[in-house]
């Protein structure tokens, strides 16, 4: 097993939101080793009737590397933790945080999520796994389906340094042993 770095992409309605979002996080997944600059989301399509308008988003890498097999544990606890964090009107409950997991390797970007899809395999009943992005020639590689976010220039340096962080990670746990 080759350990990766679990990554989560944090999308909230407003800062209050995501602190509250962050504690859950670190109680959950430990201590952060990075945050990404917060980005804006375009809210035009999927989450702009329940999360509402004015969305920002950032990447968060934890500090503590882990066994690719807990991305489908790692997907239910950040499901969980929106309905703890979501706003109840009536019976409906309403987001205020998306919080998508992800591991990191020195070769990928593989995301969690519960939407199906042709090109997602099934890693738990109701959870699928994608590659994301590729690192080849240098820098992560967008697919056909990657999010257009995961493309900008923001992502892919805040990514690059991440990549760098888990080789010095590899190479001094090799000067260990």
């Amino acid at each position: 097993m080759v350990p990766a770095a679990l990554l989560c992409a944090l999308a909230v309605d407003g800062e209050a939101s995501e602190c509250r979002a962050l504690s859950l996080l670190v109680d959950r997944f430990g201590p952060i080793a990075a945050i990404s600059a917060s980005y804006p989301l375009a809210t035009e399509g999927y989450y702009a009737r329940e999360m509402g308008a004015e969305l920002s988003k950032k990447i968060v890498c934890f500090a503590d590397l882990v066994d690719p097999a807990i991305l489908a544990q790692a997907k239910v606890d950040a499901m969980d933790m929106e309905r703890r964090l979501a706003r109840k009107e009536g019976t409906d409950f309403f987001r205020r945080a998306n919080i998508d997991p992800g591991l990191l390797s020195i070769e990928s970007l593989v995301l969690a999520t519960s939407k199906r899809a042709g090109h997602r395999i099934c890693i738990a009943s109701g959870l699928y796994a994608e590659t994301t992005l590729l690192y080849q020639k240098g820098q992560y590689r967008p697919l056909p389906w990657t999010y257009l976010d995961y493309q900008s220039e923001l992502v892919q340096s805040f990514l690059l340094e991440r990549r760098r962080w888990l080789k010095n990670l590899r190479r001094e746990a090799g000067a260990l042993r």
